[in-house]
Formats: C-alpha cells, sequence, structure tokens
C-alpha cells in the first residue's frame, strides 16, 4: 500500500463504492503517475529556479505547493477552483453571493492555468494561486496550510487524489455548472475505478442540465447528491453594452452603419473561408450588406487574412485605424472590441462551430440582443445553445450552406430577425439567477 500523507479518520471516510481488482490497479496507476509528475515537476522547478527564470520558478512552487508558495495562503477559507480563464469569469456570481451570506470566510480561487489565475487576481476580490498538483505530498501541504472549510468547482475536473484528501479530512467537496457530454462517457466509463469513488467522496454535484445530471448518476453519483441545476455562465453573461457605446465604436472603427452588418465571431482558421463559398458571389455582391471578422486567436490575424484574400475578399484590418469610406469587409484584429459590436450588429455566426472545436460562448451576442447562427460542431456550448434555439434566437445548421440560407432569411425579413432579437435577450434575462440558488444549497453545506 503506498503511504499518501493522508491521515487516517475511520469515521470520516464514510462508505465508498466496492471496485473490482481492475479497478483497483487503476487506482494504484494513477497514483504512481501522479507521484512521477510530482517528481518530475521537481526537477523542473530546480532547472527553472537554476536558470534564473523566476516567473516559471514561482509558478512551478505552487504547483508543488512549495512553503514559499503557501505563506500568505488564508485558512479556513471557501476554496473554489477554474481551469482557466472562462470558468474564472464564470465562478464570479457564485463567489459573490457566497461572500454575501458567508463575509467572514476568506476567498481562495485556484486555477490551472497562468492566465486564469492573472484574471482571477485583477478581476475578483480573491487570493488567486496556481492549484497544487493532484498528488499525495503537494495536496498534503497545501490542505495543511489552508484548512479550507468548502471546496467548490466549476464545470467538471474530477481530481482523485484531491478528493480522497478532502474526504479524509471531512472538508466538503462540491462541483457546480457540472458537465458531462455525452461523447466523452465511454472514456469515464473506461475509467470508473477513478471516477466512481470522486463522485461517491462530493457533497452535491449541481449539474448544467439535466442530462448532465442523469449521466453523473449513471457513472456512480449517489442520486441523492443532485444539487440545483444551471450553468453559471448565464449569470455572468456580460451586460449588453449600451447603443451609444456602440455606436462610438462603430464610429471609431470607420464602420457604416447604414449596412447589414454579419459578425463571424471568434473564428478559427477554415471557418470564415467556408462560410464565404457557401454564402456564394451574388450574395457577397449585395451592397447592403457588410461582414465583421474576428479571429479567435490574434495569433491567426494573418493566416485569417491571407484566407479572406485568398476567397477574393479584401478585407480592411481595423489595427490600421478607421475604415475607409464604402468598406464592407472588416478584419478585426484588435483585442476588447468585439463585445460592443454585438448590439448594433444585425446576426452572428458562432466561432469553433463549423471547424472542430466543439463552439465557443454564445452569451456575449445573445444578451445584446443579437441573433445567433451555430454550426454542426457545437457539442461544447449545447447547453446554452438549445434554450436560446427552443425561443427562436439561435439557429443549428449542420452546414455552412445552412448556415448561407438561415442569413438570407434574416437579410429578407426584417420582422423575423427583430423577433430573433427579442428571443435573445429574453433568454439570457430568464436563464439568470442561477447563482443565488447555488449559493444558498451550498451554504447549507457549510452550516
Amino acid at each position: 500500500m503506498i503511504d499518501d500523507g493522508v491521515p487516517r479518520d475511520p469515521q470520516s471516510a464514510g462508505a465508498m463504492p466496492r471496485l473490482t481488482s481492475s479497478h483497483r490497479v487503476l487506482q494504484r496507476a494513477y497514483r504512481l503517475a501522479s507521484i512521477a509528475a510530482d517528481g518530475g515537476v521537481r526537477a523542473a522547478e530546480s532547472w527553472a529556479r537554476w536558470r534564473g527564470h523566476e516567473e516559471t520558478s514561482h509558478a512551478l512552487a505552487e504547483r508543488l505547493a512549495r512553503e514559499t508558495a503557501l505563506c500568505e495562503l488564508p485558512r479556513g477559507s471557501i476554496w473554489y477552483h477554474g481551469a482557466s480563464v472562462g470558468e474564472v469569469g464564470a465562478i464570479a456570481p457564485l463567489i459573490r453571493e457566497l461572500s454575501v451570506l458567508f463575509p467572514q470566510l476568506p476567498r481562495l480561487l485556484t486555477t490551472q492555468t497562468t492566465t486564469g489565475r492573472s484574471r482571477a487576481a485583477g478581476e475578483l476580490d480573491v487570493v488567486a494561486r496556481l492549484a497544487p498538483l493532484d498528488s499525495p505530498a503537494p495536496m498534503r501541504r497545501f490542505l495543511d496550510a489552508t484548512e479550507p472549510s468548502l471546496h467548490v468547482i466549476i464545470e467538471t475536473e474530477l481530481w482523485p487524489v484531491r478528493f480522497e484528501h478532502l474526504r479524509r479530512r471531512r472538508i466538503p467537496a462540491a462541483v457546480v455548472s457540472a458537465r458531462l457530454s455525452a461523447e466523452r462517457m465511454p472514456r469515464y466509463r473506461r475509467l470508473r475505478g477513478l471516477y466512481q469513488p470522486c463522485l461517491a467522496s462530493l457533497a452535491m454535484v449541481a449539474p448544467a442540465t439535466a442530462d448532465d445530471g442523469a449521466r453523473f448518476v449513471s457513472l456512480g453519483l449517489p442520486d441523492d447528491r443532485l444539487g440545483p441545476m444551471g450553468n453559471l455562465k448565464w449569470d455572468a453573461a456580460p451586460a449588453s453594452p449600451d447603443e451609444r457605446t456602440s455606436a462610438r465604436c462603430f464610429e471609431q472603427l470607420g464602420i457604416d452603419r447604414d449596412l447589414w452588418w454579419l459578425i463571424l465571431g471568434s473564428v478559427h482558421p477554415g471557418e470564415s473561408s467556408s462560410l464565404i463559398e457557401a454564402l456564394g458571389s451574388a450574395w457577397r455582391e449585395q451592397t447592403r450588406v457588410g461582414v465583421i471578422v474576428a479571429p479567435r486567436h490574434p495569433s491567426r490575424f494573418d493566416q485569417i487574412h491571407d484566407e479572406l484574400a485568398g476567397c477574393g475578399t479584401l478585407a480592411h484590418r481595423a489595427s490600421r485605424g478607421p475604415a475607409p469610406s464604402g468598406t464592407r469587409w472588416l478584419l478585426l484584429d484588435r483585442l476588447g472590441v468585439l463585445k460592443d459590436l454585438y448590439p448594433l450588429a444585425h446576426a452572428a455566426v458562432l466561432g469553433g462551430s463549423f471547424v472542430p472545436v466543439g463552439g465557443h460562448s454564445p452569451l456575449e451576442a445573445a444578451a445584446a440582443g443579437c441573433p445567433i447562427i451555430a454550426g454542426p460542431h457545437r457539442h461544447r456550448q449545447l447547453d446554452l445553445l438549445d434554450p436560446l434555439a427552443q425561443r427562436g434566437a439561435a439557429v443549428l445548421v449542420e452546414s455552412a450552406s445552412q448556415a448561407g440560407a438561415a442569413i438570407s432569411d434574416w437579410l429578407a425579413n426584417r420582422d423575423a430577425r427583430m423577433r430573433a432579437a427579442a428571443a435573445a435577450r429574453a433568454a439570457v434575462t430568464s436563464q439568470r439567477g442561477v447563482a443565488p440558488r447555488l449559493a444558498r444549497a451550498l451554504g447549507d453545506l457549510l452550516s
């Protein structure tokens, strides 16, 4: 038996599922791999320190839960965890709600990425750190130093070592806005020996949707541990910029407000060109239509500009100043601007849904009252897209040609597009309120 350094408390362990010998082998293999990972990170930290790479060395010290990285962490906090930037933004409303209910408890938030940590430190009233490795020694040091009152994870990160340590220390843990896609279920079933004990040790799983809840139960979560359903991203959806802000942004970019504007938002290489081809030359030649192409990643600005040129489309680059009069194609190669354009746009295509990425969040567009078209690769956003589609605020298509037809329909039918815009705002408003429900349920765990 491997000594993981966790204090043994038989009364706190609770009833755990009976596992087969193959499941026990899987657990032992994971624990050995986690110990090996600990050794690899320690070696990397020593190398970074020797080379004078202070930022890398400090980040690895946080992952290892070194004493130098633990000295300023609060004790008895609510320990929140989100993987990266998006999860940090989504969990923010819940942190605010619980801070009102339990103002005396410190707030600690960990992430898997330095970008997520930076966002948390810059935008939230929390102590932000990188999460300790899911390995016995770092986890033991981290919990010895922090002794959290409650652990809350957003979405789906199941850490076997972390949950075992929390269970044996009688620290309640919960997963909120918990998602488990049908596509990933075969993998989770194969690794049931790892994940079933994780689920059995959780005090609550609050699923994003009813389907997510059913999948968690099928993996071994006791059904009496299901918490309030809902996705925190609805609460985190930004308030729509007022039209004056949007109008100023249009003016600064030189965008002609008399045109009918389509936004290709957060697109990846290959998406804009396929959509342009699907729209056809007749649609592109309409003089009253304009297209704003917003790449997902700054590193792809040049590549997507070249793609547009390859389709015979000369797009003005926003980074070069206001667009000349008559511009109908704009490459938005500037950051932090897209959200201000949605209120005056007429429709938006969801980036990442016409290439096998899974789609990006539709909520910025929906909150601004901008109707949405999502492509066939939308599986990562179904819990957000389905309520929008049910209200008529989003059209879910299976090909770029279908997207072109939907855009043409909205272009020809102003009343239908206006109804879709109103439905988008109404859908976001109706779905808000997840954070207060979750905060009350989590408060019961603290009580």
